[in-house]
């Protein structure tokens, strides 16, 4: 195959830096086209420059085209006396930058309106009559002009042409061979009714997307794998919850900065030295019902008034609620990580400053803005987690539908109409798929819109356990630096039950009120909600694309495959057996 390419200039430096990379760019593609064996290249020079300094001259050599390559002086009607003259003498007699079909020299009409008729007999006048092209250098004449340049173009083509024709011939042989092995693989056309052929097998293929989406057995595990992919997405979602980070002074071992106070509540001012530090939240969660699938269950002391009530009991029986239990922990958990990498974390300074915000001028009061901007900020960790479960959901359905194309009409693949096949599956998946996602999409808009929920007792037992379990662990804390400012060194040299039993000796007198309950409230009014919220959206989100993507290709699809396809209608034939 013969082809033309016109290459850019090779440039050594952009007019503006944002361009700077075009410096390469040019380059290596100029590399990519002279390098080739069969290539033939035109190397312009203008004869205003030094010869020497071409950048495109210097990639001739450096890719050894010499022997390929045909100059092309071009401006000769200024070139200049002297050195400037000289150097372009001894390139036409080839004692300098020799290449391997020479040099031509073209003068053409800078105005695009000149006819080429007109451009060529000014430029054949031009080397007859002016110096050094007329007299001195006469002996070149037949490279000056662009037609002598177009004549010997012609015949190296040819040449080129010639060369290559026997590996043409062998690469059609080649080609025609294949074709031959291919049609011999093709199927025999069906014979009989074409249209009643294709509807069988189009029901057929219903049938096998009704078993498959369905599940029930070990020969159609896509529901088992889908559903242990929205089982990781609940537990990562459920896992995700809110978090408190607390600062720990012991670790900087600075006495002066205590994380307890045996007075009030700590001014705004004194707030940088009065944070308790320590990722205590990652100990264990607000209740168990948010325990990673590895972690045993733990058991917490709740406080009289988080106690679940035979009539509170029988309220939240009505209530779905997601708890990771030991019995379902084996069958139904999946792995989670435990860095917890989508959960939003707070820290008691921040918690505070977001309470200040949305101060209302009554002493120990909760703006609801201030519950609701926490609640806004624990939901920002959802997006990931449910483009992965899309993310899977496309794959593993694509791959299920086109995987049954294949078993039920192999017998076409290779065919026009096979493709057409595929073509209508996944055309109507992707516009299913989309739909989807713009409704996940709005689901996801809606939780972080506004906070809302119905299940009050749940909200509050949530909470209440969230705040008995961060009290703790903030007392524990309170502890020890209030062990640490007694003595320093009061936990060296000790066992862990030493430890212990140190710690259990201090009484609530010692330590006076915790002047980070408002904090507490806070975050375990957010964890409060933050349980009914991911159990409503997960299984909103879970019962979705059950209900309208799923059913969509177990219901759907087949019906649209008749209708592209052409069935029942009156040429519907004929279209299949043209195809």
């Amino acid at each position: 195959m013969l082809s033309l390419f016109s290459l850019p200039g090779v440039i050594n430096q952009a007019e503006v830096p944002e361009e700077e990379y075009l410096v390469k760019l040019v380059a290596n593609l100029v590399k990519t086209y002279i390098k080739t064996d069969n290539c033939l290249n035109l190397l312009a020079l203008p004869m205003t420059d030094d010869a020497a300094n071409s950048t495109a001259s210097k990639l001739v050599q450096e890719l050894s085209a010499q022997d390929r390559t045909i100059g092309v002086l071009t401006k000769p009607d200024r070139v200049q006396d002297g050195e400037n003259l000289e150097q372009w003498i001894d390139i036409l007699n080839g004692k300098k930058f020799k290449l391997g079909h020479g040099y031509f020299v073209v003068k053409n009409n800078p105005d695009p309106r000149v006819s080429h008729a007109v451009a060529r007999h000014e430029e054949d006048e031009f080397f007859r009559e002016t110096e050094p092209w007329a007299q001195i250098l006469r002996s070149h004449h037949e490279r000056f002009g662009t037609l002598k340049l177009q004549g010997v173009l012609s015949k190296r083509l040819t040449a080129q042409i010639r060369t290559s024709l026997p590996q043409i011939t062998d690469r059609v042989r080649s080609k025609t061979a294949e074709v031959i092995t291919r049609l011999k693989e093709l199927p025999e056309p069906p014979k009989g009714n074409l249209s009643l052929k294709i509807y069988e097998k189009i029901l057929a293929f219903e049938s096998e997307m009704r078993n498959h989406l369905d599940g029930g057995s070990e020969d159609y595990p896509f529901q088992k794998e889908w559903h242990a992919a929205a089982i990781r997405f609940r537990d990562i979602i459920a896992f995700s919850y809110p978090r408190l980070s607390l600062t720990d002074p012991l670790t900087s071992k600075v006495s002066s900065q205590l994380a307890y106070r045996l007075s009030a509540t700590p001014t705004p001012s004194a707030l940088h030295s009065e944070i308790i530090a320590l990722e205590s939240d990652e100990e264990g969660g607000i209740s168990q019902r948010y325990t990673p699938t590895s972690t045993p269950k733990r058991k917490y002391p709740f406080s009289k008034s988080s106690q679940v009530t035979p009539i509170k009991r029988s309220r939240l029986n009505d209530i779905p609620q997601y708890t990771l239990t030991q019995e379902n922990k084996s069958s139904e958990s999946t792995s989670v990580d435990r860095s917890a990498p989508y959960a939003k974390r707070f820290t008691l300074t921040e918690i505070r400053h977001i309470l200040q915000d949305a101060h209302i001028g009554l002493p120990n009061q909760i703006d609801p803005k201030a519950t609701k901007r926490m609640i806004k900020d624990s939901l920002t960790g959802w997006d990931e987690p449910l483009k992965d479960l899309l993310r899977f959901t496309e794959h593993t359905v694509i791959a299920m539908i086109l995987e049954r194309a294949a078993s039920v009409f192999g017998i076409w693949r290779g065919t026009q109409f096979f493709e057409l096949l595929e073509e209508i599956c996944r055309s109507f998946f992707e516009q299913r798929l989309n739909e989807q996602i713009r409704w996940a999409e709005r689901v996801l808009t809606v939780e972080r819109q506004q906070a809302l929920t119905l299940h009050e007792d749940t909200m509050r037992t949530a909470s209440e356990k969230a705040f008995t379990t961060l009290d703790k662990a903030c007392r524990n804390e309170r502890v020890k630096a209030f062990l640490y400012h007694k003595d320093p060194a009061w936990d060296d040299n000790l066992s862990d039950s030493a430890k212990i039993d140190r710690i259990m000796k201090v009484s609530d007198a010692q330590l006076g009120p915790n002047p980070y309950l408002h904090e507490l409230r806070a975050i375990s009014d957010v964890r409060g909600y933050y349980e009914c919220a991911f159990s409503r959206f997960v299984d909103v989100i879970y019962q979705g694309i059950q209900t309208e993507l799923l059913t969509a290709c177990r219901n759907d699809l087949g019906t649209v495959l008749k209708e592209r396809i052409g069935l029942g209608e009156k040429d519907g034939g004929f279209t299949l057996e043209a195809v």
